[in-house]
């Protein structure tokens, strides 16, 4: 698994197609169920993977491999029920669905989206709707809007490319744009209210086992 996670570091995400195939191959031999059980217990077993895990409204964000100098990440998500604004990322990623599925709509680059918001705030309308159900996957880059509506205990695993911009772009209800920025400009408060327990790791690990994700 070491070379595997060598080639991650090393990839060059400019080039999202090809970060795409790299990334792809490198999920087939890590989202097996003996190599996501080893990543899963390595995340348990140490508190930086920990703390950098995540309780969210919309499921459990779990780190399973961090590295700051590459700044590449590897995170296990599990999905509720429900649907996210429309959103941007402060990088790069290729994700995978490995259980259950969510209806995927994209919306454009960050600048036609501002734009059109701009112009007439209120609902944004897809310019592509996709299901990615098990087995589906695809990466998009750091400027790509998109949002997901998905179905209990879906999960996926996103392999996460170096952070390239400051903020990213949400949506709020009323049509109008958010900029958000990372862990670090967040409240102390805001933090809190998503740290994840060991215990509600081990309730989504006990849920991956029972799902065929992970080997005993």
């Amino acid at each position: 698994m070491d070379r595997d996670l060598t080639r991650l570091q090393r990839l060059d995400w400019s080039r999202i197609e090809v970060a795409e195939q790299v990334a792809g191959q490198v999920t087939d031999l890590i989202s097996t169920p003996g190599a996501l059980r080893e990543l899963m217990d390595n995340a348990l077993d140490d508190a930086t993977l920990l703390n950098l895990s995540e309780r969210q409204w919309w499921g459990d964000r779990i780190v399973l491999f961090d590295d700051p100098d590459s700044m590449l990440r590897i995170r296990l998500h599990r999905f509720d029920q429900g649907t996210h604004f429309p959103h941007s990322h402060r990088w790069p990623f290729h994700t995978r669905i490995l259980k259950g599925q969510y209806l995927h709509r994209f919306y454009g680059p960050e600048a036609v989206v501002r734009a059109q918001l701009e112009a007439s705030p209120g609902s944004l309308i897809p310019s592509m709707v996709r299901n990615e159900g098990a087995g589906s996957s695809y990466a998009i880059d750091q400027h790509m809007v998109h949002s997901v509506t998905s179905a209990s205990n879906t999960f996926s695993l996103v392999i996460q490319g170096p952070r390239l911009k400051a903020q990213s772009l949400r949506t709020a209800q009323d049509g109008s744009i958010i900029w958000k920025g990372g862990r670090a400009t967040e409240a102390t408060s805001v933090v809190r209210e998503v740290e994840m327990p060991k215990d509600r790791l081990l309730e989504v690990r006990e849920v991956a086992l029972r799902s065929g994700l992970l080997d005993r």
